[in-house]
């Protein structure tokens, strides 16, 4: 808490008035960086016209960013386990933005489903690709296949077609 204080510019009393405990301050910045995070997707969607373009952004935005940062910084795993309240609040909200960018093409489909529930396997899929990944680069690849996919079942016509 020192530590913290002083990078802060803070005395350690008046830290502790704020964050009684790491566990307090830890929460708050994950709270920071997954609004933060949200606020990025979102104005990088206003950019992005097709279904698959903004699935793709939206996922690796919020996965390979994150499995990048635990690569570089071992320990930060710790901020990524979604035993932490504000972890899986985070997950949570990314669903619900996923699943705002579903609802109009899965009403469009032929597919009776909530877009709400197709968002919460797209984030449940990208854990599991992060958990498996070696790489970043394997990690964009198992998201981009999934995505394709998910697109092109949502909408058909998105898909390319061979020569």
């Amino acid at each position: 808490m020192g530590d913290i204080a002083q990078a802060a510019g803070l005395t350690r009393p008046t830290l502790y008035v704020a964050f009684p405990d790491k566990e307090r301050i830890f929460t708050a910045v994950v709270e920071k960086m997954i609004a933060d995070k949200l606020a990025e997707i979102r104005e990088g969607l206003l950019r992005r016209k097709t279904l698959k373009e903004k699935l793709c952004f939206a996922c690796n935005a919020w996965a390979v960013d994150g499995y990048k940062l635990i690569q570089a910084h071992p320990d930060a795993a710790d901020m990524f386990d979604l035993g932490f309240k504000s972890v899986c609040a985070g997950y949570d909200e990314f669903a619900k933005l996923l699943a705002d960018i579903l609802d109009e093409p899965l009403k469009k489909s032929e597919h009776h489903l909530s877009s709400g529930r197709v968002a919460r396997t797209i984030v449940f899929a990208m854990k599991g690709f992060k958990d498996t990944a070696t790489s970043g680069d394997e990690l964009c690849e198992m998201i981009a296949v999934h995505l394709t996919l998910v697109a092109a079942a949502i909408e058909p016509k998105s898909l390319p077609r061979k020569g």
